[in-house]
């Protein structure tokens, strides 16, 4: 059976700047208990060995999704929401890297390329849908 787990994290920078973040893992398991343990052996394994959590120190199970058999229509798996402007951040589809189980699709000229505002190679989200108001 499926399942997606979706988590949060902290994280304190070499500077010792506190920051928070988030991810969502996927995996293939009899029992909701075996994805746990499969999500929290390879969550230890990339904090290891991939740069971006690297400087994690905290990592939260927000919620799973257990997925029975794959929906024909498309359904919202999360939804998070936060008052105030979109605050500074980095997002990054399949850090690892794409394999022979999932592909990432982006919708900026370089999905790779997207890197805070004032680096050269910014890229500003267009928006997929606006609704008048």
């Amino acid at each position: 059976m499926l399942f997606i787990g979706h988590f949060s994290f902290d994280d304190i920078d070499k500077e010792g700047a506190a920051g928070h973040g988030y991810f969502s893992c996927i995996v293939n398991a009899e029992t909701p208990e075996s994805a746990v343990t499969g999500f929290e052996r390879h969550i230890r394994q990339m904090k290891e060995s991939l740069e971006e959590m690297q400087h994690v120190v905290n990592v939260y199970i927000e919620d799973i999704v257990r997925v029975a058999s794959i929906p024909e229509t498309p359904m919202i798996t999360r939804i998070q929401s936060s008052r105030g402007e979109f605050p500074p951040s980095v997002s990054h589809a399949l850090p690892e890297g794409e394999n022979e189980y999932v592909d990432v699709f982006g919708y900026t000229p370089d999905v790779d390329k997207q890197e805070a505002p004032g680096d050269e190679r910014f890229v500003e989200a267009e928006p997929f849908i606006t609704f008048s108001q």
